[in-house]
């Protein structure tokens, strides 16, 4: 069964749609480097976790780079996953890992040309996870942007480790990128928005048509 993650949470009110909705992971956005919307503080985030229920992931999502402020971010916010958006030496995942030794950390690969799929592969032995977005030179992430989605196919058909959707995704998309992709996951924050705040009819909508598509 494909995994579905809303990543923006920003508030109660945006977690329980998400939780509504039958979600197995929730992004909280902390540390923003670049231009984001929907991102709050790793105190925000450990006070909303409480709130959360058994069995679904809370995720940290971060454009932090520096190694020893990505483990400071996870162990105030108490999330036990990283997802890390810009650019980290590989060899760095591993120090995370030492130090945080619960944590599963997913790498994001930004698929904007056929070099993603040697990018997919560099970070594959270091994380446990690949997440496929799409960026501009303003955002990581968050851009409501669809990209090739026969790249992203490409890499998931060459990974060995999971490998999660993201980019432009939407209710009306999301069943045909699943089934071209075939990926682990799929992850949704801006293409389940209305008026700027996460909908609840889009949300569900989002999450059945996820669900079916397979």
């Amino acid at each position: 069964m494909i995994r579905i993650k809303f990543c923006g949470t920003a508030s109660l009110a945006e977690m329980q749609c998400a939780i509504d909705a039958g979600c197995d992971a929730m992004g909280f956005i902390m540390g923003v480097t670049h231009e984001s919307s929907d991102y709050i503080t790793p105190a925000e985030t450990a006070r909303m976790i409480r709130h959360l229920p058994p069995f679904i992931e809370p995720v940290a999502v971060t454009h932090l780079q520096d190694t020893e402020d990505l483990i400071k971010l996870v162990r105030e916010s108490h999330c036990t996953t990283l997802q890390i958006q810009d650019t980290i030496e590989p060899p760095e995942i591993d120090r995370i890992r030492d130090a945080l030794p619960y944590l599963k950390i997913v790498k994001a690969v930004h698929v904007m040309d056929e070099s993603a799929i040697a990018t997919a592969k560099r970070y594959e032995p270091y994380a446990d996870a690949l997440i496929l977005d799409t960026r501009t030179n303003e955002k990581l992430g968050g851009t409501g942007i669809p990209h090739d989605w026969n790249i992203s196919a490409e890499i998931v058909a060459r990974s060995s480790i999971p490998v999660i959707l993201a980019g432009g995704l939407t209710p009306e998309n999301v069943a045909e990128a699943i089934r071209k992709v075939r990926p682990y996951g799929v992850d949704v924050h801006t293409g389940v928005k209305k008026d700027g705040v996460r909908n609840p009819e889009r949300t569900l909508a989002f999450a059945r048509a996820a669900r079916n598509a397979l």
